[in-house]
């Protein structure tokens, strides 16, 4: 009897722990929220954290090197502009592109949703292209796998910049065919296209044409860019640009906008290398990109100073008798662009240039410029167009160096850092456009007179903390698609 009653005893003991733990496990559990994130919550994290990225870490790291825009009154010259570089300048691109961005859109990848996976593909070459024209090599294969389940590979290696080309060629292709099968099941939580497939279709195939065009000078791809303009839609309007639109409303302002307002402010005024060149070609869009002095000798025009001279400058001059970046540039309204029309255009009327695609180069060229314009709300663009002649231009060098203009002046004040890429890219053996024609060398460079950046450096955050990471490069280095 005894024994019976201490089973019970202890019967009711168990139950009552069980009991316990299951109620304080109900008590942990908010029945409002998931315990991990959704699909949707995680691709509007991910695109707002993209946003940032591309605007300020990108777009204001490079609209220096770009030569759109130089240091002005009230500041001495700063270290970017001498090309100055550290490698802890580039921390914050790094972290923000692989512990925010890229550990988001590894998660939407492997989503059942097709539409979720196929965005997030595209987002992951957009990304990784990213970090290649910037870097070269960076950590890819084995990248984003610190958890237990995916290896825990704390210190990746890395991967070459070709091989990782490739592969988002492939990302690019899954991508397209997740979307081809999808449901419409993102919304309102698409900041780009509000869950419209077809548009993230001609975003992936707008980006597999960038990225097989980059490599245009070292290793073609002639066949596989014909066959893409044949066969795929394209980003061809402004209703299909990649954007995401801001309303200028506390906590949703522009990220470049409030980055300058809770710093030191807008202090870039418009360089002599855009204004000269615009002022050159009789460019209608000029004052569009830059605000007229509105004082001085010059009130009322366009003023801008020689690349890296502010220091050559009267120190007390008003701020007003120099020309600063428009509204275009800089407002807390602005979209934050990952790419437009004409840019695609330019690909376009580039391949068709270069491989006979089945656009023509021309009519790409003058869609290009006018889709610009177009947006700019600046009239003009057919006059324009006729004066610079595209027609009449026998030799393919000069075809290239005519779109490398007019690509690096139409990714003014929306896309400034691809504008600094493409430079790169067409500032090739056949014409240094850029770096023996536009660009001024700064006053103060540490780089010999004509010699300008080419890279950035491996941030010091990661060289300390991966084992695997190379050894550091100068920023005159080449990325591998750069001769």
């Amino acid at each position: 009897m005894k024994r019976i009653y201490s089973l019970l005893i202890t019967g009711l003991l168990l139950f009552s722990a069980t009991s316990c733990d299951e109620r304080l496990a109900d008590l942990n559990v908010d029945p409002d929220n998931s315990p991990s994130a959704s699909d949707a919550q995680v691709l509007t994290s991910a695109l707002g954290y993209m946003s940032y990225v591309q605007d300020v870490e990108l777009n204001m790291n490079s609209f220096l090197w770009a030569q759109y825009y130089t240091w002005g009154i009230g500041v001495s010259i700063g270290n970017q502009e001498r090309f100055v570089s550290e490698p802890d300048d580039f921390n914050n691109y790094w972290i923000r592109s692989y512990a925010q961005v890229l550990t988001d859109v590894k998660f939407l990848t492997k989503s059942d949703s097709k539409a979720y996976s196929g965005i997030g593909k595209v987002l992951m070459a957009y990304m990784y292209q990213g970090l290649v024209d910037h870097f070269g090599s960076v950590p890819f294969s084995e990248a984003l796998n610190g958890e237990i389940a995916d290896g825990s590979i704390l210190t990746p290696s890395y991967d070459s910049p070709d091989a990782i080309y490739a592969s988002l060629v492939t990302t690019l292709d899954d991508a397209i065919s997740d979307l081809g099968v999808a449901t419409a099941d993102a919304g309102s939580d698409d900041l780009v296209y509000g869950g419209d497939l077809e548009k993230w279709t001609k975003f992936a195939n707008s980006l597999k044409l960038r990225i097989l065009l980059r490599t245009s000078e070292t290793a073609p791809n002639a066949a596989a860019i014909q066959q893409l303009i044949a066969s795929g839609s394209f980003i061809e309007s402004m209703s299909d640009i990649a954007k995401v639109d801001f309303s200028g409303a506390t906590g949703n302002q522009n990220p470049m906008w409030a980055r300058m307002t809770w710093g030191v402010g807008d202090f870039y005024f418009a360089s002599n290398a855009t204004v000269n060149k615009l002022n050159e070609l009789g460019d209608p869009r000029l004052e569009a990109f830059y605000t007229p002095a509105s004082s001085g000798t010059f009130n009322g025009q366009i003023r801008g100073i020689d690349q890296g001279s502010i220091d050559n400058e009267p120190f007390t001059a008003p701020a007003t008798d120099y020309s600063g970046s428009s509204p275009v540039a800089v407002a807390q309204d602005n979209s934050v662009f990952f790419m437009s029309p004409w840019e695609v255009w330019f690909l376009r009327a580039e391949a068709a240039a270069r491989y006979g695609t089945a656009d023509d180069a021309s009519a790409a060229f003058a869609t290009a410029i006018s889709s610009n314009f177009s947006f700019l709300g600046v009239d003009g663009a057919s006059d324009y167009i006729a004066s610079l002649g595209f027609d009449d231009l026998t030799s393919l060098d000069d075809q290239i160096d005519a779109i490398a203009v007019q690509k690096w002046i139409s990714l003014n004040g929306t896309q400034e850092d691809e504008g600094w890429i493409e430079t790169r890219r067409f500032d090739r053996p056949a014409s240094r456009v850029f770096t023996e024609g536009i660009f001024q060398t700064p006053t103060l460079t540490v780089l010999p007179q004509g010699v300008f950046p080419s890279t950035w450096l491996y941030p010091e955050t990661e060289r300390s903390l991966n084992a695997n990471a190379p050894a550091q490069r100068t920023i005159t280095d080449k990325i591998f698609w750069d001769n």
